[in-house]
C-alpha cells in the first residue's frame, strides 16, 4: 500500500510541475464527467490526504496540503499561505527577504498552483470563500500578513465509526488524539507494526475490523496485540462514545446519527476541559469511517451541522477545521475506532440478546472493556442535548441514552 501511495504522489508531483506555468484559473473548480477519471481523482486525493496525516513532506503538494490542514486561515489567502510556507519549509524569519534569497525559496506561483490543485481538483482543505488573487489596498495586505503570523489553535484529531443502525442501540464512537504531533506518530507506528507483523504472522490481516474477527479465534491474538500496541503507545489519546436507543426518538436513523456526531464531540470536549487536559481555543479535525453508498450530500450535512453547532455553543472557542469521510483501508486510526465501536456494539446489541452464545468476538469485546476500563454512563434520552459527564476515567467512556 505504501509503495502504491508513493507512486501516486510522484505522479501528482509530475502533473503539478507540468501545470505550474499553465493558464488554468487558480480559482476554477474542476469537474470530471468520465467515471474512470473521477475514480483516479479520488484515488489521488486519498493518497494525498493519507500522506498529510502520516506527516510526510517529500513532495511540494504535500507540504502545501499540510499547511492548509494545520492553518485554516491560509485556505483563503495565497499570501498567508506563501508566508507560512516560507517560515516552515524555507526557514524565513523576520519581515525581510534578501534578493539573493528569492532564488532559493519556493515561488508563489508554485505554492498557489499546489493550493489550487488541492482545493479545486482534489476537493481537500477547501476555502471558505472564493480566493482573491489581488488585494486592493495596504490594509488588506496587512490583514494577510497578520493571518500568516497568527498561531493556530491546537488541533484535536477525532476518528469515529458509526454502528448499530439496524439494532436497538445506535452508536458513534472512536478515538481522540489531543496533540497533533502525537497523531502523526500514532499513524506511523501502527503502519510499521502491521507491516512487520504480516511478515511473520499469517493470521495478521491487511485491515482490522471487528466484524472480521473469526468466530473460532484463529486471529484473536493478533487483534489483541494490535489494539494493545496502540494503547501502549497512545500518548494523549482517549476513547469516547455515545449511544442512543433509536426507538425512543421519532426521527430517521440518519438524523439521529448526525446529531450523535455533535453530541459525541460536545460530551468529549466538556470532559477534557473539566479534567484540564485541554483548554480553549481548540480546532477539531473529524474523520469518520466511510459507509457504503454514502453520498457527498450527507458528508456536507454532517460538516454543516458540526460547524453550526460549534458556532452556536462555543462561538470562536471551538471550530471545525475539517471533516473527512475516510476509507478505513487507508487509516489504521479508523481501524482502531472500528474496533472500539464494534466492541461497544457487541456489548449493547449482541450480548444483551444472546447471553448464552459466545465466540471470539465476545472475548475481544471483553478484552477491550477490561483493557480500557470503560466507564459507562446511563441517561434519559430526554437529556441527550444537555447531559454532562463527571467521568473519572480519562481513557474510555460511553454515554448511553435510553
Amino acid at each position: 500500500m505504501l509503495v502504491r501511495e508513493n507512486a501516486i504522489l510522484d505522479e501528482i508531483e509530475q502533473e503539478l510541475i507540468s501545470e505550474i506555468e499553465g493558464s488554468l484559473d487558480l480559482n476554477e473548480s474542476l469537474e470530471f464527467d468520465d467515471e474512470e477519471l473521477e475514480k483516479q481523482r479520488q484515488e489521488k486525493a486519498q493518497a494525498l490526504w493519507t500522506d498529510v496525516q502520516n506527516g510526510n513532506d517529500k513532495h511540494l503538494i504535500t507540504r502545501v496540503a499540510s499547511i492548509l490542514n494545520r492553518y485554516p486561515d491560509t485556505r483563503n489567502s495565497d499570501i498567508a499561505l506563501q508566508i507560512k510556507y516560507w517560515q516552515i519549509y524555507d526557514g524565513i524569519t523576520g519581515n525581510q527577504i534578501t534578493l539573493n534569497k528569492l532564488f532559493e525559496i519556493e515561488r508563489l506561483t508554485s505554492i498557489a498552483r499546489s493550493r489550487a490543485k488541492i482545493q479545486n481538483e482534489y476537493k481537500l482543505f477547501r476555502a471558505n470563500e472564493k480566493v482573491r488573487r489581488y488585494r486592493k489596498n495596504e490594509e488588506e495586505i496587512q490583514k494577510e500578513i497578520q493571518l500568516s503570523n497568527t498561531p493556530p489553535a491546537p488541533i484535536i484529531s477525532i476518528y469515529v465509526d458509526e454502528t448499530g443502525k439496524n439494532d436497538d442501540y445506535v452508536i458513534v464512537g472512536g478515538v481522540w488524539v489531543l496533540k497533533e504531533e502525537h497523531n502523526n506518530n500514532h499513524h506511523s507506528k501502527l503502519i510499521k507494526w502491521v507491516r512487520e507483523r504480516m511478515e511473520q504472522d499469517t493470521t495478521c490481516p491487511k485491515e482490522f475490523h471487528f466484524s472480521k474477527i473469526r468466530n473460532n479465534g484463529r486471529d484473536l491474538a493478533v487483534y489483541k496485540d494490535f489494539f494493545e500496541f496502540f494503547i501502549q503507545n497512545s500518548e494523549m489519546a482517549s476513547f469516547k462514545a455515545i449511544s442512543v436507543k433509536s426507538s425512543m426518538l421519532n426521527k430517521p436513523i440518519d438524523e439521529i446519527i448526525n446529531d450523535l456526531f455533535y453530541q459525541h464531540v460536545r460530551l468529549g470536549i466538556e470532559h477534557e476541559i473539566s479534567t484540564n487536559r485541554i483548554s480553549f481555543p481548540q480546532q477539531v479535525v473529524y474523520f469518520k469511517d466511510s459507509e457504503a453508498g454514502e453520498s457527498s450530500l450527507r458528508i456536507k450535512e454532517i460538516e454543516q451541522s458540526l460547524t453550526d453547532s460549534f458556532k452556536i455553543h462555543y462561538e470562536s472557542k471551538l471550530t471545525l477545521n475539517y471533516l473527512q469521510s475516510v476509507d478505513s483501508a487507508t487509516s489504521r486510526m479508523i481501524q482502531i475506532a472500528d474496533l472500539y465501536a464494534g466492541a461497544l456494539n457487541r456489548k449493547l446489541n449482541v450480548q444483551n440478546q444472546q447471553q448464552d452464545i459466545r465466540n471470539a468476538k465476545d472475548e475481544f469485546a471483553d478484552f477491550i472493556y477490561e483493557l480500557l476500563d470503560v466507564e459507562v454512563f446511563h441517561h434519559s434520552v430526554d437529556d441527550i442535548s444537555t447531559a454532562f459527564t463527571d467521568a473519572k476515567n480519562d481513557m474510555a467512556t460511553i454515554h448511553v441514552f435510553e
